[in-house]
């Protein structure tokens, strides 16, 4: 695909300001390259995602993303269903979306991969509360301890990256309690005592927390893991194998089950937070649902 025009989503707040400059780099690269190139900077993320959608109904030839999970989760929300694909410029501080499709991290190497004009189809998950009220994810959703390790995560204002995970994990581990879930994928059901549950469609989350390792972003399904609750020496046992999910080791774990299906449905008590590409979106109850080939992404072809 030829590309003579490009518009370009920042995210201002993106690791704390430097998407922004990531954009006008990635702006620079294009333009040097003969592409048109316009930058949407909203008031907010949520402003800029709706003016992204605007564009990508208008003559442009692809929507560009700068930013991180956050950024990319809006910008499909809004642009979803216009025909038009995206291309990513990591500029977050977890980057899970780009790192699964094997966009590269450096701004003038991922440049080069919109340059190439490679597209994937690719899957994407929708969470749906009783209200009515949805949201789409592109990595992972999370409840109970992870969506507790991320509302913490948001509040934090240093350190900055990865690492803000890390630690906002390890404190929450000193507050960590279990809740009673019922849960369903596709014709499968538990009901146990859990720490947390995470349904993936891609591999990782929080900057390379690989919580769900086998899942595919192309397989028309979710990948459910589910950290069981021992009976005795809970944190014990959770922060010795919290350690494993950079490698995707955790899921060897007796304490830990993992689960597919194209459909999941969670209930708890008491009610658990959800969060969806690091950001959170309701709580529990809610079913969750895989959307195969939703929308096509630049990728390297390899």
């Amino acid at each position: 695909m030829t590309i003579e025009h490009a518009t370009l989503v920042a995210s201002p707040y993106a690791r704390h300001g430097t998407g922004l400059r990531v954009a006008h780099d990635a702006a620079e690269l294009l333009r040097a390259r003969d592409v048109g190139v316009e930058i949407i900077v909203g008031e907010d993320i949520a402003d800029a995602a709706d003016l992204a959608g605007k564009a990508a109904r208008g003559d442009t030839d692809v929507i560009v993303v700068v930013g991180g999970d956050g950024t990319v989760r809006l910008a499909v929300e809004a642009t979803i269903g216009s025909g038009k694909p995206l291309a990513v410029i990591p500029a977050g501080s977890g980057n899970d979306f780009a790192r699964n499709l094997g966009i590269p991290l450096e701004t003038a190497d991922a440049v080069e991969v919109v340059l190439g004009g490679h597209r994937r189809a690719i899957d994407l998950g929708r969470v749906s509360f009783p209200d009515g009220q949805t949201a789409l994810f592109s990595t992972v959703a999370a409840t109970g301890f992870d969506a507790a390790v991320t509302a913490r995560a948001i509040d934090m204002r240093r350190p900055r990256g990865q690492s803000r995970y890390t630690i906002a994990a390890l404190l929450e581990l000193l507050a960590l309690r279990s809740r009673h879930y019922q849960v369903r994928v596709d014709d499968q059901a538990v009901e146990s005592d859990l720490v947390f549950a995470a349904i993936g469609n891609t591999t990782s989350y929080g900057g390379g927390m690989k919580i769900t390792p086998a899942a595919s972003i192309t397989d028309g399904q979710l990948d459910v893991t589910l950290a069981l609750n021992p009976p005795r020496l809970a944190r014990w046992t959770i922060a010795r194998v919290f350690p494993k999910v950079f490698s995707g080791k955790h899921i060897d774990s007796p304490n830990v089950r993992t689960m597919r299906g194209a459909e999941v449905e969670l209930y708890c008590d008491p009610p658990a937070l959800v969060s969806v590409d690091g950001d959170l979106v309701g709580q529990l109850p809610a079913v969750f649902e895989a959307i195969p080939h939703a929308v096509e992404v630049f990728a390297p072809a390899s």
